[in-house]
């Protein structure tokens, strides 16, 4: 049996593996990334970035991809319910044009794809990086060790088998996560909602669409209730229907049964249709009691699953994988003490509660069920992309909050500095000529940012550098870089004399207002704290 070693082996090569990947990748860890599956998925599944993830994948290089391969969606705005497509139009609105966010962010843009088109994309880029990619692998078998985990991975059109030994292994195989299962993680929540399966099939849609291009089509016929959508070639197209699984097993929907529920949803007996791919899902509110066991971590669905109103599930799972991908570098390269990969769970978890929250509450008000109260606490979906704040021996917080509560979300409009937070965004102009944003200051290692008279806080992250080793990147307000507009200064709560470390994810780790006594026993204390390590 072959062997080789790695420092992260993932598991799981759709949307949030392949995100995960590439995070890796641009800290410069190496792994291997096996999936189950011969291919890409072809169902579209998630739908959607939001900015939030657009601002992650903009340091990796795919943005421009992405935007090209979505121009074709630009003019799906229409929400629609019909009998069915050459049916009666029972109701019809626009979706709304996205809120602009370019105080908040650098691009203001949300992003509409499937999935089944991100992902080709997302693997290209990865395996640019040279990292070893392997589809139609799956994991058989599994072990744990106190320095190491040991997986015996299996090809599954030849059955050779090799054996990997790696520093760590992160799971992102899905809803029904087998390495989630095996390890014993239970998961709470309000378990399943419903069952669907999803329908991909080819036909030709242009004559029932009749110039109409939808965002969301419910179809609500004598024949079928279900959602319907349909690509930008307008010959693509997914129809999700309900099923109880005791009645109506998925082996019953055969390949004829599901082209004649297409043909009863586009309204067109005769329509040639040929179907693609079905798939059985559940819509459901879960999340894994422990994201973490021992060397093992779980992203994405493995970890949570979100009910698909608000378009959050893949979002939440892609910022898990950029959560855990800094750590995962500094503990590897010796920066961050182990107990920092704690802080991922710690972090995390408590953000994907709150997200199944906020989209069970969606879900209720969408269904009528919400009373007025409860719907009062639904949050708008940029406080959710952009509004959590972490909560963790990697964020030290202010004196004055330390005991206080937040709330789950914040407006992001609001964003202050706060320690958890993510940094605000502002623009900057550099001595070179350039116009840069806040948050692409703090790339793949921690960054202090002192204020324009703040000379000793910048020359204390110098002399933590040189001497503990750790690699801490500084910048000095008005020294090359300028603010643009806003004051930097307010805006992230400080004066002229004080500083803000951001972690490698553009989250606030610790600031001082003004000027302390000791700034090199202060910074190294900070350092050490955010990063886990110990101290002298």
């Amino acid at each position: 049996m072959r062997d080789d070693t790695t420092s992260v082996l993932v598991v799981g090569g759709g949307l949030v593996g392949l995100s995960t990947s590439l995070f890796l990748s641009r800290h410069g860890v190496d792994h291997i990334l096996v999936e189950r599956h011969a291919r890409t998925s072809i169902h579209p599944r998630a739908w959607g970035l939001y900015p939030r993830t657009l601002e992650l994948f903009d340091a990796l290089g795919v943005s421009d991809d992405l935007l090209t391969e979505a121009a074709g969606f630009a003019g799906h705005t229409l929400n629609g319910k019909v009998e069915s497509l050459t049916g009666r139009e029972l109701s019809m609105t626009r979706v709304p044009e996205p809120e602009d966010v370019s105080d908040i962010r650098p691009v203001a843009r949300i992003l509409s794809l499937s999935q089944d088109r991100i992902e080709p994309i997302l693997l290209r880029r990865a395996r640019e990086f040279g990292n070893e990619l392997r589809f139609g692998t799956e994991l058989h078998a599994l072990e744990q060790h106190a320095d190491r985990v040991t997986a015996t991975l299996r090809d599954r059109e030849t059955g050779a088998e090799r054996r990997v030994t790696a520093r760590y292994l992160i799971a992102a195989d899905g809803a029904h996560s087998p390495v989630r299962e095996r390890l014993g993680i239970a998961r709470q929540g309000r378990g399943t909602l419903r069952h669907q399966i999803s329908i991909v099939f080819r036909a030709d849609l242009r004559g029932p669409l009749r110039g109409r291009r939808f965002a969301v089509c419910r179809i609500a016929g004598p024949e079928v209730d279900g959602v319907f959508g349909h690509d930008d070639t307008l010959e693509r197209g997914t129809l999700i229907v309900t099923h109880d699984p005791r009645t109506e097993p998925f082996d019953t929907y055969t390949p004829e049964r599901c082209a004649e529920l297409v043909r009863a949803a586009v309204g067109v007996p005769d329509l040639p249709v040929t179907v693609l791919s079905t798939l059985p899902w559940e819509m459901a509110a879960l999340v894994a009691e422990r994201y973490t066991e021992g060397r093992v971590f779980l992203v994405g669905d493995a970890a949570h699953v979100i009910p698909p109103v608000g378009g959050y599930g893949a979002n939440t799972g892609i910022q898990d994988a950029h959560n855990l991908s800094w750590k995962l570098a500094a503990v590897l390269a010796g920066q961050a003490g182990e107990a920092l990969l704690g802080t991922y769970d710690a972090e995390r978890g408590p953000v994907a509660r709150a997200t199944m929250r906020q989209a069970a509450l969606r879900l209720a008000a969408r269904a009528g069920s919400g009373d007025g109260p409860r719907e009062t606490s639904v949050a708008d979906p940029l406080s959710v992309m952009f509004g959590y704040r972490y909560r963790s021996p990697a964020v030290i917080a202010d004196d004055d909050e330390r005991d206080g509560d937040a709330p789950d979300f914040i407006d992001p409009h609001t964003l202050s500095g706060a320690p958890g937070t993510r940094v605000p965004h502002l623009w900057l102009d550099t001595d070179g000529g350039r116009m840069v944003s806040t948050l692409s200051l703090a790339d793949r290692r921690p960054l202090l940012i002192a204020g324009a008279k703040a000379t000793e806080w910048y020359d204390s992250a110098l002399a933590v550098t040189r001497r503990t080793g750790v690699r801490l990147d500084a910048l000095r307000m008005g020294d090359g870089v300028r603010e643009r507009e806003r004051s930097w200064h307010d805006a992230l709560g400080v004066t002229e004399n004080g500083a803000v470390l951001v972690r490698p994810d553009g989250f606030v780790g610790w600031r001082a207002s003004a000027a302390q006594p000791s700034p090199d026993r202060v910074l190294d204390t900070v350092v050490a704290r955010i990063l886990a390590r110990a101290t002298a």
